[in-house]
């Protein structure tokens, strides 16, 4: 990297979990009502049938200033959305809390895997499509210009865990690529997936700091 201090922006983060379930374990109405009572914000639902109806919903319910919750109960599953990574996760532990207390249901009884999704804009004072470029096989890259009959370069670097099948509950995807409108600035996406909650807390835990470490192997 450059003397330039890093400077990095979360553009969203979504951190929650897909329960292992065929009917989604949680009431609607009754989620919204616990929700209301513990501060929440709730969004706006319209015509939602009286029980025993189970709803069928896919959307946000509920916000807390920046924070928002979002369940899609189809596939079980429940996030929070923010622009904190570290917020994020707080909020979605207080949210599991708030579901355990009052509906005596467990988000981390029955999981399926657990997923984190990361949007972030770094700028390090360097031109990340310059920077990528660095990772090319020179050799492998002139082949395929060849073939197109234009010189060609890597736009991104994408990284996976090796031999993993990417409709796998335990994965990762982490790509680096420049921002499409600001050629100063990389774009990292990241959406990571593990049914292990511990392994879970650590990627989100380290995961800035390797974030700035990957862009740092690539500018050196």
């Amino acid at each position: 990297m450059s003397n330039t201090r890093p400077k990095m922006r979360i553009q969203e983060v979504r951190y929650g979990v897909r329960l292992n379930c065929v009917i989604f374990p949680l009431d609607f109405i009754e989620l919204r009502n616990v929700l209301a009572k513990n501060g929440y914000e709730l969004s706006p639902v319209r015509n939602i049938p009286p029980p025993p109806i189970r709803v069928s919903f896919v959307g946000d319910i509920a916000r807390k200033g920046e924070i928002i919750v979002n369940i899609e109960t189809e596939s079980c599953e429940i996030d929070v959305a923010g622009r904190s990574l570290q917020g994020v996760k707080d909020s979605f532990e207080e949210l599991a809390e708030i579901i355990r207390s009052e509906l005596d249901i467990s988000l981390h009884a029955n999981v399926r895997f657990y997923s984190c999704m990361v949007h972030y804009k770094i700028y390090t004072g360097k031109i990340p499509m310059k920077e990528i470029t660095k990772a090319e096989n020179q050799d492998y890259i002139a082949r395929l210009g060849r073939i197109l009959g234009e010189d060609v370069s890597l736009f991104s670097i994408r990284l996976m865990p090796k031999g993993a099948i990417p409709n796998a509950e335990n994965w990762f995807d982490i790509s680096i690529e420049p921002d499409i409108l600001d050629e100063t600035l990389y774009h990292v996406g990241v959406t990571f997936r593990n049914s292990d909650r511990e392994k879970t807390e650590k990627f989100v835990k380290n995961l800035e700091n390797n974030i700035l470490r990957l862009i740092e192997v690539i500018e050196a």
